[in-house]
């Protein structure tokens, strides 16, 4: 399609989570409408300044209290989505946007998603997580904009908070988030399976053995990366430990995420067992899944969706969220990872990964059979939905 598309386009992303998935959306958009103006906005400028602040400490707090904690508010916050859709289901059904009430109308929060569109007077507005989502189509109705809403929900699974009256186009992974998002109402034309957004730049830049130099490996051993979420492993210690417990079998590296406590206890047992253990704080995903060989994760999508696309086997441990727990259903019903609930069944899956080099080509051959589906689906349907939103015209 030959088009002159001099618009502002503002994607809204969360930079603690989401910057990757922005990252991707932008280049995606970008490399096919050059003239497009993109400006891409995080969370430090739509959000209080002491949200980041607060949402660490919260995050902190619950760390240390998981599951009983987490799991917990996980359902309650989702019963309360589930009241508003609810509440909401005649103006979904019919596009509407929902009521506005005089607390959001003189929201901080909101004023500074007005203050984005008076300034950029955007044709489109993509965001790629629920706060953002809910923020802008507020906004839209305060400012009395014409601008398009897109909501990309770059997940495996859906979250209540994305189903939103007023959205103009859902962009969703799967199709059983598309049947999600219609049995609560969601017309089926605003909805399009546009595949996870991946940005080239997650791919190794190293070799295996330069990677592994990078990170400070000193052995030959074969390397499990483990990966605990937003909460680290705190909901996960104990099988955690167990592969610790091997005595040196495999070399490990944790990612914490800056969680110090983690770090103090892993450094024990590995002392105790004498096992290489790395820790690291931030993730490189070139660095990291150029030197793994398994990946022990919970339901973190991207990070999983990441290790398809390099041909990391994953062994998926089930979370404690109401999220989590609909993620790991979708990927052990499709069998594209191997699932552990106990620790002997997280010690089980990583050796026969390591082991039978037959079962661990066959799980490798399932992940990339999924994401080159998506690949060949993805930024093509996303690109021409955004133009055939931008020219009025429905979505096929």
């Amino acid at each position: 399609m030959s088009i002159r598309w001099n618009k502002h386009l503002i994607i809204l992303y969360d930079k603690q989570r989401g910057s990757l998935v922005c990252d991707a959306l932008k280049q995606a958009i970008g490399a096919s409408f050059p003239e497009c103006d993109i400006v891409t906005v995080d969370d430090g400028g739509y959000l209080p300044a002491g949200n980041r602040f607060w949402r660490a400490k919260t995050a902190n707090f619950s760390a240390k209290r998981v599951p009983a904690v987490v799991g917990w508010f996980s359902k309650f916050r989702e019963r309360n989505h589930l009241s508003r859709i609810k509440e909401e289901r005649t103006a979904i059904m019919a596009g509407e946007p929902s009521k506005l009430t005089l607390s959001e109308k003189r929201s901080n929060s909101i004023s500074r998603i007005v203050n984005i569109i008076d300034r950029f007077r955007p044709a489109i507005i993509v965001t790629t997580n629920k706060y953002s989502l809910k923020l802008s189509l507020l906004a839209r109705q305060i400012t009395g904009s014409d601008v398009r809403i897109v909501s990309v929900i770059p997940d495996f699974a859906l979250s209540g908070g994305y189903v939103r009256s007023g959205v103009d186009l859902y962009m969703v992974e799967n199709e059983g988030l598309k049947d999600a998002l219609m049995r609560f109402g969601v017309d089926r034309d605003k909805i399009v399976i546009s595949g996870l957004p991946f940005s080239e730049d997650q791919r190794p830049t190293h070799s295996r053995l330069e990677a592994r130099k990078l990170l400070g490996l000193t052995g030959n051993l074969p390397l499990i990366v483990v990966n605990g979420g937003e909460y680290c492993t705190a909901t996960i210690k104990d099988k955690v430990a167990r592969l610790i417990a091997e005595n040196g079998k495999y070399s490990l590296l944790i990612l914490t995420y800056g969680n110090r406590s983690i770090v103090r206890y892993y450094k024990k047992l590995a002392e105790e067992y004498d096992i290489e253990v790395l820790f690291k704080t931030t993730l490189e995903y070139p660095l990291v899944f150029a030197a793994a060989d398994v990946i022990v994760t919970l339901p973190d999508t991207h990070f999983i969706f990441s290790a398809f696309v390099n041909k990391i086997p994953v062994v998926l441990l089930d979370g404690v969220t109401v999220l989590e727990h609909e993620i790991f259903q979708y990927l052990v019903s499709a069998a594209l990872v191997t699932p552990a609930r106990t620790t002997e069944e997280t010690y089980a899956a990583v050796e026969e990964l390591l082991v039978y080099t037959d079962r661990r080509a066959e799980m490798i051959g399932r992940e990339q059979g999924y994401y080159l589906k998506e690949r060949n689906t993805g930024s093509a349907s996303l690109l021409y939905d955004l133009i055939m939103l931008e020219s009025g015209e429905p979505a096929e």
